[in-house]
């Protein structure tokens, strides 16, 4: 399994991790009971990352990683808790000039597989 390139930046404080309340019960009284039903599914957290100024080759490298990999599983370090989460790419990377023209802000959002 591939993983996911070590970039020269680190993601900036843009961090987010998404847990949808939804995912696990419902409050619905079809049931007749007077508590929340639990659903048996969940929604896996959704991590969207920025890693600002990042360089040239720091773009290339997430280019040719993601259209090796846009279909398929990989490794990804959380930089925040230091974990390995198995993910696939929730979209495809977004690429802005931030401002310098030859540095990047790079926009990457990760579902957990």
């Amino acid at each position: 399994m591939n993983t996911f390139p070590n970039l020269s930046r680190t993601p900036s404080i843009n961090w987010t991790e998404q847990y949808p309340a939804e995912a696990v019960s419902v409050a619905s009284k079809a049931s007749g009971l007077p508590v929340v039903n639990k659903l048996f599914t969940t929604i896996p957290p959704t991590f969207s990352v920025t890693y600002k100024l990042a360089s040239q080759g720091d773009k290339n490298n997430v280019v040719d990683f993601y259209l090796d990999n846009c279909g398929v599983p990989f490794n990804w370090v959380n930089k925040q808790d230091g974990l390995t989460y198995e993910v696939v790419f929730g979209s495809p990377p977004q690429f802005s000039l931030s401002g310098i023209k030859t540095r990047w802000d790079i926009q990457i959002t990760l579902i957990k597989y």
